[in-house]
């Protein structure tokens, strides 16, 4: 037991040193540049149109982000992400959504990061009780995210970034299913960032289910007019909404958990990044593509005989 722990010791004081490199002064350094951040919209993805016929609309959806090479940025799905069986109701009705970040940034404590393009969608449904219903049911409550690079890696420098065991990328997780609006548009997301590096393991967390990391993404102004779905896309029903605007902002984000072995190396994680934070000054902007259809009106859509 007591070698083991020694062990464990060691293992946190050569990681955090790695974490820190240049000391205090480097993991208090300068983030504010957001340009330097891995950009996983350099690959474009395929778009929706070619992920099949829609008329599996109303199947489990467990497809979703499981058939997409890892970093893939994510596209509109067809509706092949609402489960039309449990969204719709002949008598409350029922709304099919997919939302997709195309661009954004975030900022929590000392670290301000770049969201690409396709790094995040929410899909699924709404009913007419306004309860979401995720694309499937996998435990992602409907939210699926690409890993996004922490600009400055592990020593707050932009060179570092990217290097071995300094480079730090950040994973949206949902906790709980969000809260998404059919009629306003707007978001309400209880989520927490995966942090991963080969020094901090596998379980190190910003927030958790317990204290979660709550965004309340309001739309700024007006997401304008939609267009037809099948105006530029695929022959499927439903609007879009390319350019809506959303901002959360002075939300609480919680210090760092399960960081290093038996969470030796929180400390490190929490000087880097500015934690806890009580909320002053924490935001997040985002501009998404919003797709939703009435599900009275995909499942005419589906249920119509073709010539």
């Amino acid at each position: 037991m007591r070698k083991s722990i020694t062990r464990s010791s060691v293992l946190a004081a050569t990681a955090a040193l790695a974490l820190l490199g240049g000391g205090v002064a480097a993991a208090e350094g300068s983030l504010g540049s957001s340009g330097s951040s891995g950009s996983l919209a350099s690959s474009e993805g395929s778009s929706g149109s070619s992920e099949g016929s829609s008329g599996s609309s109303g199947s489990s959806g467990s497809s979703t982000g499981s058939s997409a090479a890892p970093g893939t940025p994510y596209e509109f799905q067809n509706w092949d992400t609402c489960r039309l069986d449990l969204v719709y109701d002949d008598e409350i009705g029922g709304t099919c959504m997919t939302v997709i970040i195309r661009d954004g940034n975030m900022r929590i404590g000392n670290l301000d990061v770049a969201v690409p393009d396709g790094s995040l969608m929410i899909a699924g449904g709404v009913t007419g009780e306004q309860v979401f219903v995720p694309a499937a049911d996998d435990g992602k409550f409907g939210v699926y995210a690409n890993p996004i690079t922490v600009p400055g890696g592990a020593f707050g420098a932009a060179s570092a970034e990217n290097f071995g065991p300094t480079a730090i990328q950040a994973t949206v997780e949902a906790v709980a299913l969000p809260d998404v609006d059919p009629y306003n548009l707007a978001v309400q997301l209880p989520m927490r960032l995966k942090l991963s590096n080969p020094l901090l393991g596998d379980n190190c967390y910003i927030g958790s289910a317990a204290t979660p990391i709550n965004l309340s993404l309001a739309l700024v102004d007006s997401a304008g007019p939609a267009e037809w779905i099948s105006t530029n896309g695929p022959d499927v029903p439903g609007g879009v909404w390319t350019q809506a605007p959303h901002t959360a902002t002075d939300f609480a984000v919680p210090g760092a958990s399960g960081c290093g072995p038996l969470g030796s190396l929180n400390w490190a994680v929490n000087l880097r990044a500015g934690l806890p934070s009580a909320g002053a000054g924490n935001s997040l902007s985002t501009t998404s593509a919003v797709y939703n259809v009435a599900g009275w009106e995909l499942d005419e859509y589906l249920n119509t005989p073709t010539a």
